[in-house]
């Protein structure tokens, strides 16, 4: 009864056996398959995007110092205000300058009035020459006609020449009074530099970020008192390795962001490429000029975005991408197999991802990817 009993049962496990190998069992294979779309890995050229560091700084920046010495007065500015060019930031004490000037210019009143006189005097021996010289001519002619004696005639041309010596030193007269008035005059401009320069104006138009005086402070030639920077001409200097130089080209567009404003792009463009001073240093500085925007201040913290040099490398879609056992990489889908292929990733673009461990024109899964797994069975959708 028990032999009778485990023949019914392999039989029926016979029957289950062959229906699992037969027709049935190729939907089950079917039904076991994961439908998945599929695209090449290609060939293509990357560029490796170069992203350096600088900090906002002023073309025209510049430390206004007192060309006078003196006590300062008045200091116009806080730090922070903007200023138009030729506004008054700072003044010294200019009394004693002042007073140096009325000197120098009463001293210029002095030689105009001496030189006043000495042309009228010259004036005056002008016209005893004149006299002279009439008279002269008069008495020759009596002379020749026996009319005076010769003592007359010698008396008449030796006043002639005393005449003559007396326009002399009239024209030597005005030409020593016209030098002083000269003199003079070049005084009270002299007189008048440092009584200008105890005014303090702003070279160009700019904000204040420094200030070092105070009224009070006794200052001499050339001690800082502003700091004074053109917020209107920024750019930022960047240092490049020379392997990167390539993707710097002078008047190229860049795109720059400012951290202190939100991440912010603005325009730029590379102005010049400076050579290192130093040669064991492999760079070289890149300054690049910022578009004028409002909010843009020297010293903020600029980050330099470029294409960097471009090289050959095979991409696959980013979907490709899959992570297993901690591992990147992608399906590889070939006689309907899908194989985990781990890989390396580099450079991504908006459509794809460079990827170093596939050869180009294999076929890798881009849907379905969540339920592969190495080995899987696959159904490509066309």
């Amino acid at each position: 009864m028990r032999r009778l009993l485990f023949s019914v049962a392999a039989l029926a496990g016979s029957s289950l056996l062959l229906s699992a190998c037969g027709s049935p069992g190729k939907t089950v294979a079917a039904d076991s398959s994961v439908p998945v779309t599929t695209a090449a890995a290609r060939s293509t050229s990357f560029s490796s995007p170069l992203e350096l560091s600088g900090t906002l700084t002023a073309v025209r920046s510049v430390t206004v110092g007192a060309a006078a010495p003196g006590r300062i007065v008045a200091v116009d500015v806080r730090v922070g205000d903007r200023v138009g060019a030729g506004e008054v930031l700072a003044q010294v004490d200019a009394s004693q300058y002042a007073a140096q000037l009325a000197g120098a210019q009463a001293g210029v009143s002095a030689a105009v009035d001496e030189q006043r006189a000495a042309q009228a005097q010259l004036a005056q021996a002008r016209s005893r020459l004149e006299l002279a010289q009439t008279t002269a001519r008069r008495m020759s002619q009596l002379y020749a006609e026996g009319a005076i004696s010769k003592q007359q005639q010698d008396e008449t041309q030796a006043a002639l020449a005393a005449a003559r010596s007396g326009v002399d030193q009239a024209q030597a007269g005005t030409s020593a009074a016209g030098g002083i008035s000269a003199q003079a005059r070049a005084g009270v401009a002299a007189a008048s530099v440092p009584l200008r320069d105890a005014t303090l104006v702003a070279p160009f138009a700019g904000v204040v970020t420094q200030k070092f005086v105070a009224p009070g402070t006794v200052v001499g030639p050339g001690s800082p008192v502003v700091v004074l920077q053109d917020t209107s001409n920024l750019e930022i200097d960047v240092a490049v390795p020379e392997d990167d130089l390539a993707a710097f080209v002078p008047g190229a567009p860049v795109s720059v962001r400012i951290d202190a404003l939100g991440n912010l792009t603005v325009p730029a463009r590379v102005r010049a490429i400076v050579p290192s001073e130093n040669p064991a240093l492999r760079s070289a500085t890149v300054k690049i000029s910022i578009a004028p925007r409002r909010g843009l201040l020297p010293g903020m913290f600029a980050r330099v975005a470029v294409a960097g040099a471009s090289h050959s490398g095979v991409g696959v879609p980013p979907a490709a991408l899959v992570t297993r056992a901690g591992q990147t990489g992608v399906f590889v889908v070939s006689a309907g197999t899908a194989t985990f292929v781990p890989v390396q990733t580099g450079v991504v673009t908006g459509t794809q991802v460079e990827v170093r461990g596939v050869r180009p024109s294999a076929r890798v899964a881009v849907t379905g990817v969540a339920r592969l797994t190495d080995g899987a069975q696959v159904t490509v959708a066309h």
